[in-house]
């Protein structure tokens, strides 16, 4: 039995939304990867950023205008 132009087109349309589900579907999942990489990555540079000023001892050469060049955290 031929097929008619309306049966193509809704066939076309039906592949067109199952790939469109299978892509939105797909993008949902790398966002939860991208925010878990994000919050990694604060963690990260929050602990970068104790651990540098734990180690900086704010050598007189380093402070200028009452902020340290090697930590950048602000000296009294």
């Amino acid at each position: 039995m031929a097929r008619t132009n309306a049966e193509y087109q809704r066939d076309w349309r039906q592949r067109r939304a199952e790939r469109l589900a299978v892509l939105e579907r797909e993008t949902a999942g790398l966002r939860r990867l991208l925010a878990d990489a994000q919050a990694d990555l604060a963690t990260a540079l929050a602990d970068n950023e104790r651990l540098a000023a734990a180690q900086c001892r704010h050598p007189a050469g380093a402070v200028d205008g009452g902020t340290c060049r090697a930590c950048g955290s602000e000296v009294w």
